[in-house]
């Protein structure tokens, strides 16, 4: 761990339990906690330090951007629950939206966007209704799907399909907890379960942040009760029993000076940023599949992701090969430097880097 991230963790350790963060050496773990997803719970104390006017300009023109988008997703939050009441589509607000209240000040817990769960018999109905609200469809695609408008992106889930069990979440409506009206909510083991499943889906696709090890951290000192005997047994279940200790140790031993933690594990996430990297995605999949089954699978999804991509495929697969085409196309001359970086990553999945996530995932049980 260099300098500045030994930095930002004691900033984080001394928000997290209600004290000033030291400010004279603060703006050098300003970068670090920006790759993270972080540098918004750091922005205040940064304000107070000595910054030049540049610097102090951009932190302020960026904590105002935050602050005006956290606004915008708690209004839009607002209005959809209450579409959603009108409608009487039953509905789970996911992820961030409840782990924000946990934080000492919610403003500390980012959230780049609101993600909710409905039945998935009600889609038509709740794609007509985010385009009555003036949301437009920005891509969906095998279990959920994404809306945009101006400053706010929805994403709107009909399955949790992100699981080592795929079928594990079918049903789940009755699983969960009517809190009243429409608005169901997980039980408190549930809701620790999908935030470790959702960490796996991450790690497993190319990485995760300090941000998703520090809501382990917030959220178990935040529910020191919850029924440790059911988690076990759902856990292993899940195949998540090694994982979730490993990352519980990361957790304590980061934020709550406990204990100690693998190396490896840390040295991982602190590269990663707050999604993972490219690079870390191909040697994750090169590790799963191989090169050359990994770039096809890159570059041909499967039929049941084309058709949410594109839609006219419901009605007629023939077309599929030219969706392909149309994809393929889009990569090249729109996304060109996203396929340049995908294309190199890949490139640089050598032996050594796919052996050591293949060590990785085996620790971890994963």
């Amino acid at each position: 761990m260099n300098r500045e991230t030994e930095i930002l963790f004691a900033a984080l350790r001394a928000l997290l339990h209600g004290e000033e963060p030291e400010k004279k050496d603060l703006p050098r773990a300003a970068g670090i906690a920006k790759k993270h997803s972080l540098l918004n719970m750091i922005a205040p104390a940064l304000l107070q330090c000595d910054l030049s006017d540049a610097s102090r300009a951009r932190v302020m023109a960026f904590y105002a951007e935050y602050l005006s988008q956290q606004e915008s997703l708690k209004s839009a939050a607002e209005e959809l629950f209450a579409e959603l009441e009108k409608r009487q589509i039953p509905y789970m607000p996911l992820k961030g939206y409840y782990m924000k209240d946990l934080y000492p000040d919610p403003l500390m817990r980012s959230s780049c966007d609101l993600d909710v769960l409905f039945p998935p018999e009600r889609t038509k109905e709740v794609r007509e209704m985010m385009r009555a609200l003036g949301y437009d469809l920005f891509i969906s695609n095998d279990h959920h799907m994404c809306h945009t408008r101006e400053n706010v992106t929805v994403e709107m889930h009909y399955l949790l399909s992100e699981t080592p069990l795929p079928d594990y979440y079918d049903g789940v409506f009755s699983r969960l907890k009517h809190v009243g009206g429409q608005l169901y909510n997980f039980t408190d083991e549930d809701f620790y379960i999908f935030l470790l499943v959702h960490i796996w889906h991450h790690f497993k696709a190319g990485g995760t942040g300090i941000r998703s090890v520090m809501d382990i951290y917030v959220f178990l000192t935040a529910k020191p009760t919850l029924d440790f005997e059911y988690l076990a047994g759902e856990l292993e279940k899940l195949g998540l029993t090694k994982f979730e200790k490993k990352l519980r140790d990361l957790a304590f031993f980061w934020f709550g000076g406990e204990g100690t933690a693998e190396e490896n594990l840390a040295d991982f996430i602190l590269k990663s940023g707050v999604y993972g990297t490219t690079q870390h995605a191909a040697a994750a999949g090169t590790a799963k599949m191989g090169k050359t089954k990994y770039f096809f699978s890159r570059v041909f999804p499967k039929v049941k992701d084309m058709k949410k991509a594109y839609p006219v495929l419901e009605k007629c697969i023939l077309l599929l090969p030219f969706c392909y085409l149309a994809r393929i196309l889009t990569a090249l001359f729109k996304r060109p430097q996203r396929l340049k970086s995908n294309a190199g990553a890949l490139i640089g999945a050598d032996a050594e880097k796919v052996q050591t996530m293949k060590n990785l995932f085996d620790d971890l049980g994963i």
